[in-house]
């Protein structure tokens, strides 16, 4: 209809957001597809309207987005974050063009079904017990005997609803919180996941494949601390592409992408590495969330830098694949971990760490007018960090300065928030 070839992206949230300025530089013009029609405010408002030629909303019914989307004669389908994995899959399939295809979705984005998946190609996978009845889910823990046990949602992110359970009163407690309530991606929790507690270190991967050709373009290990019950991430640190823990896990995130069939486009595979391997936590097959990816960019390609290429000329994953990736500066990642409650007035406390040596960007920062809270999981996160730096040491450094600038003075002015009156 332009005269350019298209990029189709659905859901261009979070990270996805990044990937139609770049296809816009390239030469293309990129079409938006919504997958919900009513999609919650935290993605919608983050949604970039001036980089698309039109916003299609997916109404429930396949053949018609996919008519609305084939009048732009697309090159391609990219999801660009998990909410839009199952619609992206249908449409590209459906359209004829590079895709995972719909036989193994429910796999990409159910917890239960992804182990179920991992188990039939032979990998270890989490014990886990998916109900809706909370003492079958009692009984299941006891029977274990091993606390604490995870309790968590079948298809949301960021550990929203993900609870450490040491008894089980905190088992029906997660319940109760839980169950029949919508989660972060608007899924409403009709059944629930409850899971060993994996023990160990863990590591994650973005990768790129094409045509089942893999590349893991970075290996990160993920540093999350207890809070309140709740599991909330602290930091993050890109590795070497090699190395005791990277020559476990990397190899296993290989089988996990073809035991899920994932065989185009990026994927975001979390992994414990345990006393007897690598096991799942879980894959998304769609971009890293929440990342600068200008910043990676000057560690390594990207996640964004590597799906772009991928998807502008597809053999380059084959080159890329054909040796491991290398650093140029090593990075951490820094979730901010509010010990504030109140409405954002300035982040005047950003002024020190932006002083610090590695201090590279940040992202996602609250804002004036903002309500922060006490930080129990990503979603009461009030901002990202990011440094960057060749020499390790420097990063430890200023991570441990961040974390004493945010108990000792705080990262936000904040005023209190006002006491609702009695109805």
């Amino acid at each position: 209809m332009t005269g350019k070839r298209v990029a189709v992206v659905v859901d261009a949230y979070s990270t996805g957001a990044r990937l139609a300025p770049r296809f816009i530089a390239a030469g293309l013009d990129v079409v938006h597809v919504q997958s919900n029609p009513n999609e919650t405010p935290f993605y919608l408002d983050r949604l970039r309207r001036d980089d698309f030629i039109a916003n299609i909303v997916h109404r429930g019914d396949l053949e018609a987005t996919a008519d609305a989307v084939a009048r732009y004669d697309p090159a391609f389908v990219v999801v660009g974050s998990e909410p839009g994995v199952m619609l992206s899959d249908a449409l590209s399939e459906r359209l004829g063009l590079p895709s995972n295809g719909t036989a193994l979705s429910r796999a990409r984005r159910d917890k239960h079904e992804m182990a179920n998946a991992l188990r039939r190609a032979g990998l270890r996978a989490v014990e886990e017990l998916k109900t809706g009845d909370v003492e079958e889910a009692v009984e299941w823990a006891r029977g274990r005997g091993d606390w604490p046990v995870v309790v968590k949602p079948l298809d949301s992110a960021g550990t929203d609803g993900v609870s450490l359970c040491e008894s089980p009163d905190q088992v029906r407690a997660a319940f109760e919180a839980l169950l029949g309530r919508p989660n972060a991606l608007q899924g409403a929790n009709e059944q629930l996941l409850v899971q060993e507690m994996l023990r160990g270190v863990q590591l994650f991967t973005d990768s790129i494949s094409w045509d089942g050709v893999h590349h893991v373009s970075e290996c990160w290990r993920d540093t999350k601390i207890r809070i309140r019950g709740n599991l909330a991430y602290d930091f993050e640190e890109l590795l070497d592409a090699r190395g005791e823990q990277q020559d476990q896990v990397i190899p296993y995130v290989h089988r996990v992408l073809d035991a899920l069939g994932i065989r185009y486009g990026p994927a975001h595979t979390e992994v414990m590495l345990t006393r007897d391997g690598p096991v799942l936590v879980e894959c998304g097959a769609r971009l890293h969330g929440s990342i600068r990816d200008d910043v990676i960019d000057r560690c390594t390609p990207s996640h964004v830098t590597v799906t772009v290429d991928a998807y502008l000329d597809p053999s380059s994953v084959k080159r890329r694949a054909a040796r491991p990736y290398e650093l140029r500066a090593a990075s951490r990642c820094v979730m901010l971990i509010s010990h504030q409650r109140g409405r954002v007035v300035s982040d005047a406390g950003m002024r020190a760490i932006e002083a610090l040596p590695s201090y590279a960007g940040s992202i996602s920062l609250a804002q004036p007018g903002d309500v922060i809270t006490p930080t129990v999981d990503l979603f009461t996160c009030p901002g990202i960090v990011y440094l960057v730096d060749p020499d390790r040491e420097v990063l430890r450094r200023d991570y441990e300065r961040l974390r004493e600038l945010e108990r000792t003075q705080g990262v936000f002015e904040v005023e209190p928030l006002a006491e609702q009156a009695p109805a």
